[in-house]
């Protein structure tokens, strides 16, 4: 097909028509003629469009709508449209072409004639929609913010605007720097960091950034150097993952890991210690057993005698009771006694009175005699008989007066022996009222004795009883620190593979961060 006649353009025309895939159109989009690349690009024969209309290429939604009305009115007006366009290939295959649609005027300045020069940018479109897609989906689930060379921020996306806290207005402008600590973006590392950058190399790892207020985030990132067409990087992408919350999970877990670690170091001294310590009961337990057989021998011996002294104490309350009665007898004689003496004390105080008057008689009855006798010496020869008579009664005097001095010294004597007797009546009454009181409070401690005796004799086979049980208990104490030591041991071996676990736990988590 030769679309023009021009001598002097022929070898140029030419040349496009190589390389390019041409149609011509009336201004209403009726089909005029096609080159062969515009055929064999979209798989039609130039008889199969001839004459109809541009709209067979189309999609019929968009041929139906105002846009495609307006692409075809802004041509009829002269106006170049020059774009990507997606055209269907005659099996309705979808193509992408890069074309530009040229209204021909004639001299008039009246359009007549519109050609299309384009070219299969198919494969091309595939890559870009495929990279642009990828590019959409990653900005869909990843922060993403573009920098410059020099680090100041051009963009940025919703994920990261909203994952550090920022509207767009707020950063855009600005330094990388505003999200990094003190410390950091005055450091040679962060120096180092946007040189390696510059040097067109990129930087993956985990960062801590701040966002606004301070707010710290942890993001998994990559910062992508993007090269231009010589080769040197013009700006920096960063395409990052939010994982403050795995991030802090993990120190939680780390730090409940160090405490666990050291807990499980506390029970592995606890579990060797408690299996230490259960064979050292059950060695202790079973010495205890040992003695707890003799204690026990011991109660029953003690009971035995507890039961001997209680018969015992019996026999003493017994005798104690009769010598309680018998001093009660004896104190009722020496009362009796006592007032006997009493009695004879008085008769004797009587006789001494009764002595004392025939003293006196006597002592008148020789005055008297005496008198008789002189009288007598005067009578003479005729007062000899008086003189005899009176001679005898002064005889009898004297012998009175003896007799009642006897008499007298005897009284004295009763008297004196009624004191003594008296006093030491009082004596062994005083006496017989401490035995007595000493028998009643000896009966009465008998008595309580007998009951702590008794009270003894139960404890005693309490005791007995309690030892057997403390036996049986031991004999179970020493069987469950055997069976302790063992699960000890068990959990000793547990805690040490518990250990193991959490040291290669931590090793993880060390990888994590």
């Amino acid at each position: 097909m030769t679309l023009f006649t021009s001598k002097e353009n022929k070898a140029k025309l030419k040349a496009l028509e190589e390389n390019y895939a041409i149609i011509r159109f009336k201004p209403d989009g009726t089909i005029i003629d096609a080159n062969k690349n515009f055929l064999d690009t979209l798989g039609y024969k130039l008889d199969e469009i001839q004459g109809k209309h541009h709209s067979i290429f189309c999609d019929k939604n968009y041929c139906n709508s105002n846009e495609y009305k307006t692409f075809w009115k802004s041509l009829n007006e002269g106006e170049t449209k020059t774009s990507e366009f997606k055209r269907f290939k005659k099996n309705n295959e979808a193509i992408y072409i890069q074309a530009s649609y040229t209204p021909i005027k004639n001299k008039n300045q009246e359009v007549y004639e519109v050609v299309k020069f384009a070219q299969d940018i198919t494969q091309r479109k595939i890559k870009t929609l495929d990279y642009t897609g990828q590019v959409e989906a990653i900005s869909k689930s990843q922060a993403v913010i573009e920098f410059n060379m020099q680090g100041v921020i051009l963009n940025a996306n919703e994920n990261f605007l909203n994952t550090l806290g920022y509207k767009l207005s707020e950063i855009q402008g600005k330094h990388h720097s505003i999200f990094c600590e003190e410390s950091y973006k005055n450091s040679k590392d962060y120096k180092d960091f946007w040189a390696k950058l510059n040097s067109g190399q990129y930087d993956s790892g985990i960062y801590l950034r701040l966002g606004k207020n301070n707010k710290k985030v942890w993001i998994q990132a990559t910062y992508n150097p993007i090269l231009d067409v010589d080769n040197k990087p013009f700006k920096v992408v960063k395409y990052a993952t939010d994982i403050t919350r795995r991030k802090n999970l993990i120190f939680d877990i780390d730090e409940n890991v160090q405490k666990l670690t050291a807990s499980l170091n506390n029970l592995s001294s606890a579990a060797d210690s408690m299996s230490k310590g259960a064979q050292i009961t059950k060695d202790g337990s079973q010495e205890i057993s040992v003695s707890i057989t003799q204690i026990n021998e011991a109660v029953n011996d003690v009971s035995s005698k507890i039961q001997t002294m209680l018969n015992s104490i019996k026999e003493i309350s017994i005798t104690s009771s009769k010598a309680e009665e018998i001093t009660k007898i004896a104190q009722e004689q020496s009362k009796e006694t006592t007032n006997a003496m009493m009695k004879l004390n008085e008769e004797s105080e009587k006789i001494g009175e009764t002595i004392t008057l025939i003293t006196q008689i006597a002592f008148q009855t020789n005055i008297l005699s005496l008198n008789a006798a002189v009288e007598a010496a005067t009578a003479g020869e005729a007062g000899k008989g008086f003189a005899v008579v009176a001679q005898e009664v002064r005889n009898l005097a004297n012998r009175s007066d003896d007799a009642a001095k006897e008499i007298t010294q005897a009284v004295e004597l009763i008297q004196t022996l009624v004191k003594n007797s008296l006093e030491s009546i009082s004596n062994i009454d005083g006496t017989i009222e401490e035995i007595t009181s000493m028998s009643t409070n000896i009966s009465s401690s008998m008595s309580k004795q007998e009951n702590i005796s008794k009270d003894l004799a139960n404890i005693a086979q309490e005791a007995s009883q309690g030892v057997n049980e403390v036996t049986n208990s031991m004999n179970s104490v020493s069987n469950s620190a055997q069976n302790s030591g063992e699960k000890a041991k068990e959990t000793l071996s547990a805690t040490n593979e518990l250990i193991n676990v959490s040291s290669k736990l931590i090793s993880i988590l060390q990888q994590l961060k």
